[in-house]
């Protein structure tokens, strides 16, 4: 996920999918600097479905999930 990605689905509270688990929603948006000192790593903090704990993920390997809508 991208910058404006990010940030939609943290305020929609909208599920994601990170490793092929879908997590409710994305509870916070981490910004390290990266070891080469010049650029910024991205990771996001999402909820797990128990709702006990977080896992960290890099904000690339996540996208959020496919809502199937009902007919």
């Amino acid at each position: 996920m991208k910058g404006n990605e990010v940030k939609a689905a943290m305020m929609e509270e909208a599920p994601v999918v990170f490793n092929g688990i879908v997590y409710p929603k994305i509870t916070a948006v981490i910004y390290r600097k990266a070891p080469d000192g010049v650029n910024v790593r991205v990771t996001l903090e999402l909820l797990d479905k128990n709702r006990r704990a977080v896992v960290i993920a890099e904000a690339e390997r996540v996208e959020r999930a496919q809502v199937l809508s009902e007919a």
